[in-house]
Order: structure tokens, then C-alpha cells, then sequence
């Protein structure tokens, strides 16, 4: 027969482990976070960091985490709970952190800021898009003739889709409302120029090429008729389509798209580009938080 001492210690070490498994279920953990915490959170997301410096500059009460090791910040900017955290570049980045923070946070809006290059000559170095239509560039077939563009198979079996996205009708109203009366609060210096940024309405292409050579440099031109080229919105399009959030981008035209390597102009013109697309993007956020 047990010892009711021996019982009684038994029972004690049987509370306590359960107590502990149960601490250990509930801690947060370094690739966790808080689903519940604020409401109504805007989501802000950029490429790299130059994109996203101005906007951090403003946000208040920064708290900073890691969501499956994609570092985040959260805080508050004009009164409303905001992540501000970087995609990284390329589609699968774009794609994969995106839906990571849209499943931790489930924002009520997601606003991207960032770079693309520019398409056109017209397009000056800072001119600032609001995204109104994306698609990628490199979905498809690679024939003879070009590039034949093809849907986005899945991953809902049997459906697909167009590789084309729009943003948001409302926030795509907002913005075009922002963009008729904003003044820069800073001009653009740059070749020795000095001059303003414009804000409008365009287009961007969306694929995994930094630079391009000769032949797809001519396709750009010719079959896609966009006004910038980058690596991140249609992706960043096509998970908040799917996952039925409202979205909206802002990119700053950046190096003027050409056949070789852009590293260079880019580096130069990237960080004017990201600025002004960020000053603006704040403008817009401002405007939404007095949205009734």
C-alpha cells in the first residue's frame, strides 16, 4: 500500500509539470506574437530600409519583434496602431512576409512604399505612382516571340486567376484625393536639378530581374506599355487580393530602366526615389487616419 505521503508528492509533481507544460504552451515565444493586440492595425510594408526610414522617423511608441524571423515594429503614427516591417526583395520575399504578418495582425489595411525603376524617360527621378493596376512581367511562357503571360494557377485547385491586380477602390480614392492638393515639403536635388515631385496615377510590371539585357528591355517597352519596373507589388497584389485585404502601393521612379547592370544608378537614385514615395506615402496615411 502507498505511503499517503508518497501520494501526496506524486500529486504534487503532476500539478506542477502540467503547470509547466502549460507555461510553456502559453510563453510567448521569439517567433510569436500577440494576434490581439490593437485594432484596426495598419500594415506598411517597403523592400529594403532606406524605404522605410522616413516612415519609422514618425512612428511613436516603437516596440520591435521577430514574427518567424521577419523583424517587425509596431507603433502608433497619427493616432492609429501601425507594423512597420521590410518584405526584403523579390516575389517569394514579398509574398512569404506579407501573408505572415497578414495572418499574425490581420490589419484592416496593408500600404506599401518603395522604388521602382523607371520605364520612361519623361519620368523624372522622385515622380511618385500610386499603383493603380500591377502584373507580372516573367508568369507564363518563354517563346519564341516573347513572353506569352499566363494566370496564376492556385492554390484553390481548378480556379485561375489573372496575373493582373488592382489596389483598393476606396484607398485608391483617397490617395488620387492626397495627390490633388499635397505639396511636397521637400524638393528634389539631383544632376543639378531642382525640382518637385509629381504625384499620379500609373502602372508598374512586377518580376525576379534586377537588370535586364537588350531583348527583354525592348519587351518591357513594347508589350507592357508600364511606367515602372520592380520586383515586389504584383506579389504583394496577389496575396492581398486572395486573402481579401484591402491594399494600396506607392513607388518612386528611381534608375532609368536600361539594358545592363542598374546597380549603380540605382544606388544613386533609389534613396531619392524611396524618400519621396515615403513622404507622400505618410501624407496618405495621415489623410486615412481622419477618414471617419
Amino acid at each position: 500500500m502507498a505511503h499517503p505521503l508518497h501520494e501526496a508528492a506524486h500529486e504534487i509533481v503532476s500539478v506542477a509539470l502540467v503547470i509547466s507544460w502549460t507555461l510553456a504552451l502559453t510563453a510567448p515565444h521569439k517567433n510569436q506574437c500577440r494576434v490581439a493586440w490593437g485594432e484596426g492595425v495598419i500594415l506598411i510594408l517597403g523592400a529594403v530600409p532606406w524605404e522605410m526610414s522616413a516612415v519609422l522617423d514618425e512612428v511613436g511608441e516603437q516596440e520591435t519583434g521577430i514574427l518567424h524571423n521577419i523583424p517587425y515594429t509596431r507603433g502608433k503614427l497619427y493616432g492609429m496602431p501601425v507594423i512597420v516591417a521590410l518584405t526584403g526583395v523579390s516575389k517569394t520575399n514579398t509574398g512569404m512576409v506579407t501573408g505572415a504578418l497578414i495572418t499574425a495582425f490581420n490589419p484592416t489595411h496593408v500600404v506599401f512604399s518603395g522604388t521602382g525603376a523607371r520605364v520612361k524617360p519623361e519620368i523624372k527621378a522622385g515622380y511618385v505612382f500610386i499603383i493603380e493596376s500591377t502584373t507580372f512581367h516573367d508568369t507564363g511562357n518563354l517563346t519564341e516571340h516573347g513572353m506569352e503571360i499566363g494566370p496564376v494557377i492556385g492554390p484553390t485547385p481548378h480556379v485561375r486567376r489573372e496575373a493582373r491586380f488592382e489596389p483598393d477602390p476606396a484607398l485608391f480614392d483617397l490617395a488620387k484625393q492626397v495627390a490633388a492638393t499635397y505639396v511636397p515639403s521637400e524638393p528634389i536635388r539631383v544632376d543639378g536639378l531642382t525640382y518637385n515631385t509629381v504625384v499620379s496615377p500609373g502602372t508598374i510590371v512586377t518580376g525576379d530581374l534586377f537588370s535586364v539585357n537588350q531583348w527583354k528591355y525592348e519587351e518591357i517597352h513594347s508589350k507592357f506599355r508600364t511606367d515602372l519596373f520592380a520586383m515586389e507589388t504584383a506579389a504583394l497584389g496577389q496575396v492581398c487580393s486572395f486573402m481579401e485585404i484591402p491594399w494600396i502601393a506607392f513607388r518612386g521612379g528611381s534608375d532609368l530602366m536600361q539594358a545592363g547592370d542598374a546597380t549603380d544608378d540605382y544606388k544613386k537614385y533609389g534613396p531619392i526615389a524611396a524618400r519621396q514615395a515615403a513622404l507622400f506615402t505618410l501624407s496618405f496615411l495621415k489623410a486615412l487616419s481622419e477618414t471617419p
